[in-house]
């Protein structure tokens, strides 16, 4: 059950099942060094000092109590770190609607949906890590004093299973992981109903970094690639000879 003492543990336990290496095995234009567990840490634990005086700040600066924001946060960060869903009912609305880049443009509704999404990513990375980066939230308040955030954050883990997208079952389209080390940033924005619950969210990242640093996509500068975009010149070709021909 959630609690203080029970946040504070989670931040100091580690939960990569082996260290991170010193670069990652990625596939992107440039090395890319990785964070390593202890560096995350830390980065989470000075993210939510910092939060909580940025929300000292705006709550003196609206004459508004956001409070409410930290526990949340708190709760939130813990239930995924430990994977705890029981206090989903303190955290989302009954109606919550989420999308992500694996849901292909549809909306997921539900608090059980939603779930079902988030342990897709903990099937296929089952150490996988959320840590958000310092100072790196913004907050909106709105007139009618309830709250929007944006957190920038990186996702750390062993891609050792399959990812499976929308519809997150055995029907759907899956990538397939070989064990290594993976390490990427996203965006998530929150909005927040009267109650304090999440009633609406979007997580967003740039699927062809994620896809390189995790191995799976080649460089930039590979022929692949560079066939497979060039490919894309085809249908417009086809498009304009028949326009010539109708024409």
């Amino acid at each position: 059950m959630f609690s203080e003492e029970a946040f504070q543990e989670a931040l100091s336990t580690p939960r990569l099942a082996k260290p991170a290496p010193e670069y990652l095995k990625a596939n992107r234009g440039v090395p890319v060094r990785a964070i390593s567990e202890p560096e995350l840490q830390q980065s989470t634990r000075d993210w939510f000092d910092m939060f909580d005086k940025k929300l000292t700040h705006l709550g003196n600066a609206h004459d508004t109590d956001l409070t409410w924001i930290m526990t949340w946060a708190k709760k939130y960060w813990w239930s995924f770190l430990v994977r705890d869903m029981s206090i989903n009912d303190e955290l989302y609305a009954k109606d919550l609607r989420y999308t992500d880049v694996t849901t292909f443009g549809r909306t997921i509704v539900g608090i059980d949906d939603f779930v079902t999404y988030n342990f897709a990513f903990f099937d296929a990375i089952p150490d996988w890590r959320y840590d958000p980066l310092p100072d790196q939230v913004y907050i909106d308040v709105q007139p009618d004093g309830t709250v929007r955030t944006v957190i920038r954050y990186i996702g750390s883990g062993h891609f050792s299973g399959p990812l499976r997208m929308y519809p997150y079952d055995e029907t759907a389209p899956t990538i397939y992981g070989d064990g290594r080390f993976i390490q990427a940033p996203a965006v998530d924005r929150y909005h927040f109903n009267a109650d304090g619950l999440m009633e609406e969210g979007e997580t967003l990242y740039d699927f062809i970094d994620a896809v390189q640093r995790a191995g799976l996509m080649p460089r930039d500068d590979s022929k692949l690639i560079r066939s497979l975009f060039a490919a894309s010149k085809l249908p417009v070709l086809a498009r304009n000879a028949v326009r010539r021909i109708a024409g």
